[in-house]
């Protein structure tokens, strides 16, 4: 699939996501519905910033979603050691943790340490 196939696709989620036609959105662009059309099916590409803007606003999406950017909650990394960490991280920023973990995941029953 090409990138302008892939782009037609989310164009197209996103528009049925709205319940518009092709016809609705090429209103809402001052388009064509056959513009729509060819744009869904990776015919043509949307090169011009301010069209991917218009686009966009036509969606109710932001343009990152329709440019297919990487979201940060598809991270599958292997990262499980890091949780821990950070709860106590946040825990300790708050002055809660009664037990916190070190940096090789053994518990102390240490207070942190409040600064004045």
């Amino acid at each position: 699939m090409t990138d302008h196939q892939a782009f037609g696709k989310r164009v197209q989620f996103y528009r049925g996501r709205r319940r518009l036609s092709q016809r609705q959105l090429g209103e809402l662009l001052h388009r064509t519905e056959d513009w729509v059309y060819r744009v869904e099916s990776g015919r043509i590409p949307v090169n011009n910033v301010k069209m991917l803007m218009d686009l966009a606003d036509a969606l109710r999406v932001h343009l990152e979603d329709l440019q297919g950017a990487p979201s940060l909650l598809e991270d599958h990394g292997d990262d499980k050691g890091s949780v821990p960490a950070i709860r106590a991280a946040l825990l300790a920023d708050r002055g809660c943790a009664h037990r916190r973990l070190t940096a090789d995941g053994a518990r102390t029953s240490q207070r942190p340490a409040l600064a004045l």
